[in-house]
């Protein structure tokens, strides 16, 4: 299992966990077509699609397999400002 340290900080932001308290700052974004536009397959969402979302994310807690994916929130002053989705998509290290 691979798990990271958090909060990850840059000089602007921080990458942490999502949480449920995230789902305000989440559903703000995810319901704007010109935001979800650059999310495959994806529609506007309701609130309630937002809160579904949020706790799938929040569950993300670790890599435990290749093909996992880990959501983590970016955060700034002004709070959740969107969400990175990384996934583990090889055992092998690069060369």
């Amino acid at each position: 299992m691979i798990q990271p340290s958090y909060p990850i900080r840059t000089a602007r932001l921080a990458l942490r966990p999502v949480t449920i308290d995230d789902l305000d700052h989440v559903y703000a974004f995810q319901r704007r077509p010109d935001v979800v536009r650059w999310m495959l397959g994806a529609e506007p969402r309701t609130r309630e699609q937002s809160r579904v979302s949020v706790l799938a994310m929040a569950g993300e807690d670790a890599w435990r397999a290749e093909g996992d994916c880990l959501t983590v929130a970016v955060v700034t002053d002004a709070g959740v400002i969107g969400i990175v989705e990384l996934e583990w998509r090889t055992r092998t290290p690069l060369s």
